[in-house]
């Protein structure tokens, strides 16, 4: 199958993946009068994760570790986990902390050797809620991550990076929502062999980078 071919059917089903979510709710009793926001002095946690995969000749070429090898990779897979615990400094407003595992492979081309890598990080948030209405927020997410790569053919290295992403925010029933990520839409990171493979300071285009690797979360309300 061609590069171009296999492109083209993996955006078409992150497409149809989006609307699905959007249409989501609209299977559920939605209670109008609850509203999606926070209040304060509240405990919350959350569980985030995104998930990436190719075939044969499709290239990592936007969200990848590049390290300065080879241009063309196969059969790559990331993937990545990150649970949370927030409270509600004011109404619509938390701090957080989060700690998570990513994982990245992929086989080399030209030789065939497979390359993994495992980031483990942690750290702190704050996050702001621009309620829609009862059901739907939109927020902007601050923080700073320390991150400890490891790799099966590479030295393992540490570094932190400094982020603002962008969200959106869905309720389900009462203590339940449901997110969307939109990550680095500024970042910054201290060494440019890191996970995200971004370098220095950077502003980018945060719907592009869902595309590639989207985000999905859930929080919950404890009290």
């Amino acid at each position: 199958m061609k590069f171009s071919s296999v492109l083209s059917h993996f955006i078409n089903l992150r497409y149809i993946l989006w609307i699905c979510f959007i249409q989501f709710p609209l299977t559920f009793s939605i209670q109008a009068q609850s509203p999606g926001v926070f209040e304060n002095e509240k405990w919350l946690v959350e569980s985030q994760t995104g998930l990436s995969f190719s075939w044969a000749d499709l290239a990592l070429a936007d969200n990848s570790l590049t390290l300065e090898q080879e241009a063309t990779f196969e059969n790559a897979f990331k993937a990545e986990l990150n649970l949370g615990i927030n409270y509600s400094l004011a109404k619509n407003l938390l701090a957080g902390f989060n700690a998570g595992v990513g994982y990245l492979s992929y086989d080399t081309q030209q030789t065939g050797l497979a390359n993994t890598f495992t980031n483990y990080q942690f750290g702190p948030y704050l996050r702001y809620y621009i309620p829609l209405n009862g059901l739907f927020a939109l927020f902007a997410q601050s923080g700073v991550d320390q991150n400890f790569l490891t790799s099966n053919r590479y030295s393992n290295t540490s570094y932190f990076d400094a982020y603002l992403d962008l969200g959106f925010n869905m309720k389900l029933k009462s203590k339940w929502w449901i997110s969307l990520r939109f990550t680095n839409l500024a970042s910054y990171y201290s060494d440019d062999f890191n996970f995200e493979d971004r370098d220095g300071f950077e502003i980018s285009n945060p719907l592009k980078n869902f595309i590639d690797f989207p985000v999905f979360g859930v929080l919950y309300q404890l009290d």
